[in-house]
């Protein structure tokens, strides 16, 4: 037995800076802030290189789930943090309850360069807020709002899209609260729409035709969890055009006697 080799030892510490940050990049932006990039100065340097916050996840993390209210300022802190490492080169943010108008309009004035951004339950978002941000950021092309996000939608938001994000080509939009069927015209003025989830929306044939027709790029549509005021069934219109989008899912209930009628 004392004849056996001592176990190779590793400093973890000296591996190369690039190496170090490929892998933070894949713990996430609460993993680095919180844990590793305070083990030591050379994990500090990692954490600081800017292709390590492209992607800034602070949304569906234990760490902001489990927080009170009260430490809402904390996260934001993190959030900014997290956007000025990332020196104009993030391009995905996701963000929870904490997030406001005045970080969003940090992210905008700092992340020209960001293509997706994700938002659940933040009512602290106004529809101001948003629409800033938006026309900040000309290179975006995915939008999510889910849930307790209804104070950010508004005919501004997508006023906004259609003159300033021209790239933007998915929208998922989901709400507990029922919004203004009037927004459903709004949408159906965004043409280079390819995919478009709602929830929430109360809407009709007219309207759902209308979307349908105005956005000739759509390829995915679901409506699954809307309320149809009317049945799709004898619509003419709609049946055609619905034709040439290759994934549709409308309300159950819909959907079993649009099958059965069209199928």
């Amino acid at each position: 037995m004392d004849d056996l080799p001592a176990p190779e030892t590793r400093d973890w510490s000296q591996l190369p800076l690039d190496a170090l940050s490929l892998v933070f990049a894949k713990l996430g932006a609460v993993e680095i802030l919180m844990g590793v990039g305070l083990v030591c100065h050379s994990w500090l340097e990692a954490a600081k290189v800017p292709d390590a916050w492209r992607c800034v996840q602070i949304a569906r993390h234990e760490i902001v789930m489990g927080w009170p209210r009260t430490k809402k300022h904390l996260l934001r802190a993190m959030a900014k943090v997290a956007v000025d490492r990332s020196d104009g080169r993030l391009e995905v943010f996701e963000g929870a309850r904490f997030v406001d108008d005045e970080l969003l309009k940090y992210i905008g004035a700092r992340s020209q360069s960001l293509k997706s951004i994700t938002l659940f339950c933040c009512p602290s978002v106004s529809s101001a807020g948003l629409t800033e941000l938006m026309r900040n950021c000309p290179l975006l092309e995915d939008l999510n709002l889910i849930y307790g996000c209804s104070s950010c939608v508004g005919a501004n938001l997508f006023e906004a899209i259609r003159e300033a994000c021209p790239r933007l080509a998915c929208i998922v939009i989901r709400t507990e609260e029922d919004l203004d069927w009037n927004l459903l015209v709004e949408i159906a003025t965004l043409q280079q729409l390819r995919r478009l989830t709602l929830g929430g929306f109360d809407f009709s044939c007219e309207q759902l035709t209308a979307i349908v027709d105005g956005c000739p790029r759509l390829e995915f549509l679901d409506v699954r969890y809307c309320c149809c005021r009317q049945m799709l069934a004898g619509n003419g219109a709609l049946r055609a055009n619905c034709a040439r989008i290759k994934t549709l899912r409308l309300p159950p209930y819909i959907d079993d006697y649009y099958l059965g009628q069209w199928g």
